[in-house]
C-alpha cells in the first residue's frame, strides 16, 4: 500500500463538497485539552508494568519463590505511578502484583501514588492495604511513604517503622482488619533493625513482663529471708512475731494487682483495713511458693504462668517477607523476661509461655484470702464463700491468725495519752514550782504582774469603759451575741438551677457515660460486646468498678480470666447492679 503525501491528503480532503479550502490554508491552529490520554484508557498497558511482568515469566523468575519474586518486583516498581482509578473488587490470600490483572495493577499504583502524596484516596480493596504493608516492611519506598513528623535525625529503619505506623494509623478505620497484623509486624520490625524499645512501648505490654518480674524476684528474698522451720504454737512470742510487717511486702502486693483478675487493691477491704490485708495477702503467696517448691514439680510462679523457655520464633508472620541474607547474630531485649534472638539466621522468642493475660488462678487464690479474712475479722461486708483446696485453706487461716495476733498484741503494747488531761498535769506543775519559791522571790514576781494587769486594764475598749462608768451591766447573753462571727465558718450558699438543667434529662447512674452503660447492660444480657478501637478495658473497669463503689462498698467486675478476655459482674453483686441500673 502507497503512503499519500501530506499534501495529497489535503487534496482529496479538498474534493468534498463540504469542505473549504479556507477552512485548512493559512488558519491558525491552537493546543486543545485531550479528554483522555492513552496511557489512561483501560486497554492500555504501560511499557513499566509489562516488563515488571516479564520478570516473572523469565527463567529466573519461575526458579524464585512467590516472596522473592514479589521483593525483586517491588524494587523496580518502587517509584512508579499510575493516574488511573479503580473501582473493582480484589480479593486474595497473601495477595502479590502476579494476582492482580492489568487493570488491577493501574488501579493500585494510582492509589498508591495518591497515598504517598498525602491525598485522600477512595476506599480500595483490603488487599491493596497488604500489598503496600509487604513492599514497606520490605523496606521498599520509604522515602517516599509519608511519616506523619520530620525526618530529621531519624534512620532509614526509623523511618521505615513510622512509614508503616502512619500508613495503619491513618487507615486503621477504613481497614480495622489490620489491626491484629500491624501490631506484631511493628513489633517485628523493631526487633530486626534493633530499633530503642520506645518505638514498641504501645505494642507490647511491659507492665505485665514488669510485674512477673517484680513478682519473682519479691518472692525470692521473701522466701530467703524466712526461716527454714516454722515457729511452734507453744512458742507464743514467735507466733506473733511471725504476722509482723516485712520490707517486701509492698513491691510483691504492686505485682500482684496487673497480674491477677481480682485486684485487691480496688477492694472494699483494702481501703478499710490496708495493712492487714496487704501483709495477709503477701504471706499467703509466699507460703504458698514454698509449699510449691516442697511438694510440686514446678514453683508456682511457674504454675500461673508458665516456664520462661526459648521456643523458635517466625519473623512477619502472615505476611510476603523474603529476607534475603541471613540476619545476623543478635540479641534484643525488651525486658529481663521478654526477649528476641537470631542465632545462625534462625529467630527465637525468649519469655514466658503467657499471653500477657491477667490470671484467673490467681485471682481465685487472692479473693480467696480477701473472704477468708473479711470472715475472721466480722467485716460488715461478707463475699459468697466458695470451695478451695485444704492445703491452700489451710495456709489462709494460719497467715490470718499471725496476722490479727500481731495487731492484737501491738495494739495492747501501745501507750497513749489522754490529752484532756494536760490542764491538770501543767497546773500540778506550776503549784509544785511556787511552792519551792522562796519570799524574796515571790515579791520579786509581783511587781511585773501588777503591771502586766495594768496594762491589761489599759487595753479595755473606750466603749466598754463608758458603760462601766454609767453603771451599765453587761450580761453574759449579751456579750455572746457580740462575738463575731468565726471567718472560718462556712456561709451557706443557695445554687440556682441552671438553665440547662432539665426534668426531662436523667442524669446517667453513679455518673456512668455511655460506654460504660453498654458494657455494663451486654454483661447483664450475656450479650457479646466488642471494645471500641483506641479504648482501653482495663481503664474502663477500673471507672466502672470506682463509681459503683459508693454503690456496692466493692469491686463489680473482675477479669474472668477465659479467652475472650472480657471482664465479669461479680456474682455477689449482680442483682445489686441490675436493680441500681433499673435493668428488668
Amino acid at each position: 500500500m502507497m503512503r499519500s503525501t501530506a499534501q495529497e491528503v489535503l487534496d482529496m480532503l479538498l474534493q468534498s463538497p463540504s469542505l473549504r479550502r479556507s477552512d485548512f490554508v493559512d488558519r491558525v491552529f491552537t493546543d486543545e485539552p485531550i479528554l483522555m490520554r492513552g496511557s489512561q484508557m483501560a486497554s492500555y498497558v504501560p511499557p513499566r508494568i509489562q516488563e515488571m511482568r516479564e520478570m516473572a515469566l523469565s527463567p529466573e523468575g519461575r526458579g524464585m519463590i512467590g516472596a522473592q519474586l514479589f521483593t525483586k518486583q517491588a524494587l523496580f516498581m518502587e517509584d512508579y505511578e499510575d493516574d488511573v482509578e479503580y473501582h473493582g473488587s480484589f480479593e486474595r490470600y497473601f495477595p502479590t502484583y502476579v494476582d492482580m490483572n492489568d487493570r488491577q495493577l493501574r488501579g493500585y499504583f494510582s492509589w498508591r501514588s495518591a497515598i504517598r502524596r498525602g491525598e485522600e484516596t477512595p476506599n480500595a480493596p483490603l488487599s491493596f492495604a497488604f500489598v503496600h504493608l509487604y513492599e514497606l516492611i520490605a523496606s521498599i519506598g520509604i522515602e517516599l511513604e509519608p511519616i506523619g513528623r520530620s525526618r530529621e535525625g531519624l534512620t532509614r529503619a526509623e523511618q521505615g517503622f513510622l512509614a508503616i505506623e502512619h500508613f495503619w494509623k491513618t487507615h486503621e478505620d477504613t481497614y480495622p482488619e489490620l489491626q491484629r497484623y500491624v501490631t506484631r509486624w511493628l513489633r517485628d520490625y523493631a526487633v530486626w533493625h534493633g530499633l530503642d524499645t520506645s518505638y514498641l512501648a504501645p505494642y507490647v505490654n511491659t507492665a505485665f513482663d514488669e510485674a512477673l518480674v517484680s513478682l519473682t524476684e519479691s518472692l525470692g528474698s521473701w522466701m530467703a529471708a524466712t526461716p527454714q522451720k516454722k515457729p511452734r504454737k507453744q512458742d507464743a512470742r514467735a507466733m506473733v512475731l511471725a504476722g509482723a510487717d516485712r520490707p517486701e511486702e509492698e513491691r510483691l502486693f504492686a505485682a500482684l494487682d496487673p497480674l491477677s483478675t481480682y485486684r485487691p487493691r480496688v477492694s472494699r477491704l483494702y481501703r478499710d483495713r490496708p495493712e492487714t490485708l496487704r501483709h495477709v495477702t503477701c504471706s499467703v503467696i509466699a507460703e504458698l511458693a514454698l509449699y510449691y517448691e516442697k511438694h510440686r514439680k514446678s514453683g508456682l510462679v511457674e504454675d500461673l504462668f508458665g516456664s520462661s523457655q526459648a521456643f523458635p520464633y517466625a519473623m512477619f508472620m502472615n505476611a510476603v517477607f523474603w529476607t534475603g541474607s541471613p540476619h545476623e547474630d543478635t540479641i534484643y531485649e525488651i525486658s529481663p523476661c521478654n526477649r528476641y534472638g537470631c542465632a545462625k539466621g534462625r529467630w527465637y522468642h525468649e519469655g514466658f509461655l503467657t499471653t500477657a493475660k491477667r490470671s484467673s488462678k490467681l485471682g481465685a487464690i487472692l479473693r480467696l484470702i480477701d473472704q477468708r479474712l473479711r470472715v475472721a475479722i466480722d467485716y460488715p461486708h461478707p463475699l459468697t464463700k466458695k470451695d478451695a483446696p485444704k492445703y491452700l485453706d489451710k495456709i489462709v487461716v494460719e497467715q490470718i491468725e499471725n496476722r490479727l495476733a500481731w495487731e492484737a498484741d501491738c495494739e495492747a503494747r501501745a501507750v497513749r495519752v489522754d490529752l484532756s488531761q494536760l490542764a491538770g498535769i501543767r497546773a500540778a506543775a506550776n503549784a509544785t514550782c511556787d511552792s519551792l519559791l522562796i519570799d524574796e522571790e515571790r515579791e520579786d514576781e509581783a511587781v511585773p504582774d501588777a503591771a502586766a494587769a495594768s496594762a491589761a486594764a489599759a487595753a479595755v475598749s473606750p466603749a466598754a469603759a463608758a458603760a462601766s462608768a454609767a453603771g451599765a451591766a453587761v450580761s453574759p447573753a449579751a456579750s455572746a451575741a457580740a462575738v463575731a462571727v468565726s471567718p472560718a465558718a462556712p456561709t451557706p450558699q443557695v445554687v440556682a438551677p441552671t438553665e440547662d438543667s432539665s426534668a426531662e434529662t436523667a442524669p446517667a447512674p453513679y455518673g456512668l457515660i455511655a460506654i460504660e452503660l453498654e458494657l455494663l447492660q451486654s454483661l447483664l444480657d450475656g450479650t457479646p460486646w466488642e471494645v471500641p478501637a483506641g479504648t482501653s478495658l482495663d481503664m474502663l473497669v477500673d471507672s466502672i468498678n470506682e463509681k459503683l463503689f459508693d454503690l456496692l462498698g466493692d469491686t463489680a467486675l473482675e477479669f474472668d480470666g477465659l479467652v475472650s478476655g472480657m471482664p465479669a459482674i461479680i456474682d455477689d453483686y449482680t442483682e445489686d447492679v441490675r436493680e441500681a441500673l433499673s435493668y428488668e
